[in-house]
């Protein structure tokens, strides 16, 4: 070897050595963040469980009451309670204000209450209608129990 060839030779090792202390930083940082103190090897499925914003069943959310005003709702699922607070100006101070609590325990109970149309028995009686239709069954008469719900079609493949 002549003096060229030693020189290229030297020149290269220095940068030939940063190369590997980088890769061997790089493979340093993947092991400590895939092997976490703590963590299984396997990965959590972090989808499930995750907590919403509340604290043990109490959800606060805001939303508008009025064009110009909003409002603080609070919902504990454990209780079946909905109450709603409202910030109002009193003596040139913000205040809250109750404005609406209730509870919806037994809601689910009712059928029908108050609600604009169509409701459930036009609703139920429609959708008898089309399944007579598509499976061409007799019309049923209406003290006949609701038809069984249709039996669940996968696309194919599946």
């Amino acid at each position: 070897m002549d003096d060229a060839d030693n020189r290229r030779q030297r020149e290269r090792s220095p940068s030939q050595t940063v190369y590997w202390v980088i890769a061997v930083a790089l493979t340093g940082i993947a092991l400590a963040l895939w092997l976490r103190p703590g963590d299984t090897l396997l990965p959590t499925a972090l989808a499930q469980n995750q907590p919403l914003a509340g604290a043990r069943g109490v959800f606060a959310f805001t939303g508008p009451l009025d064009r110009d005003q909003y409002g603080l709702f609070m919902l504990d699922v454990d209780q079946g309670t909905i109450w709603c607070y409202a910030f109002d100006m009193v003596g040139g101070t913000r205040k809250l204000r109750l404005i609406a609590a209730r509870t919806w325990v037994y809601d689910r109970y009712l059928q029908d209450f108050n609600c604009a149309k169509p409701d459930f028995r036009e609703i139920q009686a429609l959708v008898t209608q089309q399944r007579e239709r598509s499976t061409g069954a007799a019309p049923k008469t209406p003290g006949d129990p609701p038809a069984p719900p249709p039996p669940e079609t996968r696309p194919p493949g599946n």
